[in-house]
């Protein structure tokens, strides 16, 4: 049989980016044909995303770098063709799936890149339902991305990308930030996806586990780029293991497992690429489910640390709540001097806070925990940071300083340290992390290893004695991985208590000593790792679930003994009662922000007939309500403020869902606000311009008059009807809709309105990165005073990672937009049309009336005194 003609042909691409010494990847030449579950693997730095983003046209087209060579995809030179051109051949699925979302359903979601196609709405629907059904969201259709797990919004992603009609889809790292049932359900997906043997797929991932099963060939970069190895998959990393692991490669955890035991004298024949392969080869019958083990390295360590010795990390009843809603309950531990822990528990279980109350980035209650001798709840945040060093996930959150030196430098002058032993000890963590080179280089235009190394250095630098990390592996390659986990067993081995918060439960098996499993924000188990992985349910009764490695290894009997979940352990502390166990899946809640933030997308449909507001047309509302609150800057009565406020209560009272909140904002919250205008403005009042009224009150040589509170209350009247006729509006109206009705009305330029509805989404996202960006900078012992300068220096201070963040943000939002076609078409398919009907024009004239009646009433009861 002919074999099909290849979906993409590369020959030759070599690709620099701007300001680059070397192209990355260089040389590179490939097919994929229909049926092909292709996995790209190399180091760090070898190209391997830099090349995924030149399948689809977006580089050259949308980043800037240097192309030699070719890249073909359906035909079509992708130098030469657009990229909204190119997304029907090739579809993108990137590492974040949060930066992919731009509509406010899943069904708009999947929907949006059809109808940039400009496809007919038959189609659109068509695509969509089969897109959804194939990746199980079809029941999920009308709900917020939002509210879909970090597996489901890569599913989400995918149903996009099939919506294109892309014989081929790329995905670069689609589960680096997923937990093992997230995974799987992307997995689960993706195999639906080829089974018809019509598509190909190009996958790049460091999860290998689950893709062994999966894919069909492999491709390996070089650390220069060039390709080293192309082949089917099994045989490929069979041939080349030991090469692959020199290189810095992600390889399956069964064959990492295979080679640590050759090497202790087991042999492999063939060397096993699966879990189930492992089994076989060892000999492993009927392994228990979710049963799980250590390494060597893990059982030794933890049981040299569990030796009797001082606790470092003491909390005893420890309760932690955000806003209303408590998040740790009554958490009792204690934690080894030098000792490697990982806190582990399924999403929600709080992790985060309980990491983030130990080193006082949330500070504790009073009295509720000790770290080497201090209080993270009222000690002060120069004495924090010289006992405990915090490392946030993001580092850059943390970098506060123009140049690499002085990051270092910083926690060493707020301590007064002379500047010899300041450019001494620098010096030092410069040459320890390989960054002497880029001392005069600001934090953020390091490499992304580098930053990590970075921010370790400047929690090291004051010589704590414990070190915390917020998953400090997530999202890293193999290569800076290892690196990282080298250094903390190095700093480990120097007397330094490392504490970290991880999803990894393989990382926690090789490399941590004790372990501490949180279910519901209480401690369900702790203990030294070994110990505790020898009993499967410690880990599923509290959702967790062990990678199968461990499972088979602990089958094979390399497992340490029995569990220890008692005061044995030496976590738990023997007056502490006994740790609660949950059945079953269990809620608890996300760290983070919980509260209530503005969404544009929120579906708005009413659920009473007498809900009017909601079907006008955004436009109708806007028309009627905007000249209105114009005129009303300029008005100086009481009345017409007044006659408007009204105005506002009775439609909103009468056309809105009106719920306890919004009823507590109308009849408190904005009157309160009200009278502190009121009060504000007649106490700025000049006297000299209203001392023919009566006065009302004199202290001292201070007198208030009557006309003063009259122009007060005029003022907050004002600012209160426009607030109020403004929330007529914003109530009850959704971005998605004022959009849509501005392109069908307006004749707006729909990349205009769309594109600010995907900035829209980075709102929430902003207030919670500057929360994280304060509490980071607050654990470095960065305050610079109280006075106002002061506080505009932090506020600059804050603004730059904020920025960095907004940008990157922002690039990775625009090219997902391209790979999804948007501007392809001067025009856009628009399945929603929101038609401006005669009730609009009613509603509209009558408002205007009603605005003109009130102003002509009322306009000779104009002031004289403003």
């Amino acid at each position: 049989m002919r074999p099909s003609a290849p979906l993409l042909r590369v020959r030759e691409l070599s690709l620099t980016h701007a300001g680059a010494a070397h192209p990355s990847p260089r040389d590179v030449s490939f097919d994929i044909r229909p049926g092909e579950v292709v996995l790209l693997l190399g180091p760090s730095g070898s190209g391997k995303s830099t090349l995924t983003l030149a399948l689809n046209g977006l580089i050259p087209h949308a980043l800037p770098a240097t192309m030699t060579g070719t890249v073909e995809a359906g035909g079509l030179d992708t130098a030469d063709t657009a990229t909204a051109t190119l997304s029907t051949h090739v579809a993108m699925v990137f590492q974040d799936p949060d930066a992919q979302i731009v509509t406010g359903t899943v069904y708009d979601e999947v929907a949006f890149g059809p109808e940039n196609l400009l496809l007919p709405v038959e189609v659109v629907r068509e695509r969509v339902a089969e897109s959804l059904r194939r990746v199980g969201l079809w029941d999920r259709r009308d709900d917020n991305p939002d509210h879909l797990s970090g597996g489901g919004r890569q599913r989400l992603a995918i149903a996009c990308a099939l919506a294109m009609g892309s014989p081929l889809i790329v995905l670069d790292e689609p589960t680096a930030n997923l937990d093992p049932q997230g995974i799987d359900d992307v997995y689960a997906a993706l195999a639906e996806v080829v089974a018809a043997g019509d598509r190909a797929i190009l996958l790049v991932e460091h999860n290998l586990d689950a893709a062994m099963a999966f894919v069909t060939r492999t491709i390996v970069l070089e650390r220069e780029g060039r390709v080293a190895f192309d082949g089917p998959a099994a045989e490929t990393i069979r041939a080349h293991a030991d090469e692959l692991l020199a290189m810095g490669v992600w390889l399956p955890g069964a064959t990492l497992a295979a080679l640590r035991l050759r090497e202790r004298g087991h042999r492999f024949d063939p060397l096993p690429l699966t879990p189930d392969e492992l089994a076989t080869a060892l000999a492993v019958r009927d392994a228990v489910p979710g049963a799980s083990g250590a390494s060597r390295e893990s059982r030794e360590s933890g049981a040299a640390a569990n030796r009797p010795g001082e606790s470092i990390i003491r909390t005893r009843g420890l309760t932690v709540k955000r806003r209303r809603t408590e998040i740790l309950h009554g958490v009792d531990l204690d934690l080894p001097a030098g000792s490697l822990t990982a806190i582990v528990g399924a999403n929600g279980a709080g992790k985060t806070t309980l990491i983030q109350a130990l080193a006082g980035v949330v500070p504790p209650p009073k009295g509720q925990v000790s770290v080497d001798g201090i209080d993270p709840g009222t000690a002060s945040p120069r004495d924090l940071a010289a006992r405990i060093g915090f490392v946030f996930q993001n580092p850059e959150h943390q970098f506060i300083a123009a140049t690499v030196f002085d990051e270092l430098a910083h926690g060493l002058r707020l301590r007064h340290v002379t500047d010899d032993e300041i450019a001494a000890r620098v010096a030092e963590m410069l040459d320890r992390f390989g960054l002497t080179h880029k001392a005069d280089v600001h934090p953020f235009l390091l490499s992304g290893g580098e930053k990590r190394r970075l921010s370790v250095g400047t929690a090291l630098i004051t010589r704590p004695r414990v070190l915390a990390l917020d998953e400090p592996t997530f999202g890293q390659d193999r290569a800076r991985a290892t690196e990282l986990l080298a250094l903390l067993r190095t700093l480990r081995a120097e007397g330094t208590t490392i504490v970290l918060v991880t999803h990894d439960l393989s990382l926690v098996a090789e490399h941590t000593t004790h372990t501490v499993v949180l279910a519901d924000g209480r401690v369900h188990a702790a203990g030294p790792t070994a110990e505790l992985f020898a009993d499967p349910a410690v880990f599923t009764d509290a959702s967790l679930r062990l990678p199968d490695v461990q499972r088979v290894l602990a089958a094979a009997g390399l497992t340490a003994e029995s569990p220890a979940r008692t005061a044995a352990s030496g976590l738990i502390p023997a007056s502490a009662p006994a740790p609660r166990s949950r059945s079953g899946p269990g809620g608890g809640v996300v760290s983070g922000s919980t509260g209530t933030v503005f969404d544009p997308y929120a579906r708005l449909t009413a659920t009473a007939p007498h809900q009017f507001l909601y079907a006008l047309n955004p436009l109708a509302k806007v028309a009627g309500f905007a000249p209105a609150m114009v005129l009303l800057v300029f008005v100086r009565d009481l009345a017409t403020p007044a006659a408007f406020l009204a105005l506002a209560y009775v439609l909103i009272l009468s056309g809105a869902r009106v719920t306890g909140r919004l009823l507590a904002l109308l009849l408190l919250g904005l009157p309160l606000g009200m009278l502190a205008v009121t009060v504000g403005f007649s106490l700025w009042v000049d006297a000299a311009r209203v001392d023919g009224t009566p006065a009302l009150l004199s202290v001292g040589d201070w007198t208030l008059y009557s006309g003063a509170l009259t122009i007060g209350a005029a003022t907050a009247l004002r600012l209160g009807a426009i607030v109020a006729l403004a929330l007529v509006g914003g109530l009850t109206t959704s971005g998605s809709d004022l959009v849509r009705a501005s392109v069908q009305q307006l004749r707006v330029p729909y990349r205009i309105g769309y594109t600010a509805l995907a900035a829209f989404r980075f709102v929430p996202r902003f207030g919670h990165e500057l929360a994280v960006i304060r509490a980071a900078h607050r654990v470095r012992g960065y305050h610079g005073g109280r006075g106002p300068l002061s506080r505009i220096a932090r506020g600059w201070g804050y603004i730059v990672p904020l920025l960095a963040g907004a940008i990157r943000h922002a690039e990775r939002v625009a090219l997902a937009m391209d790979s999804r076609a948007f501007g392809a078409h001067p025009t856009r398919t628009e399945r929603h049309l929101v038609p401006f009907r005669v009730r609009d024009t009613v509603f509209t004239v009558a408002m205007l009336l009603t605005s003109a009646a009130i102003f002509l009433v009322f306009f000779p009861w104009q002031l004289p005194l403003s």
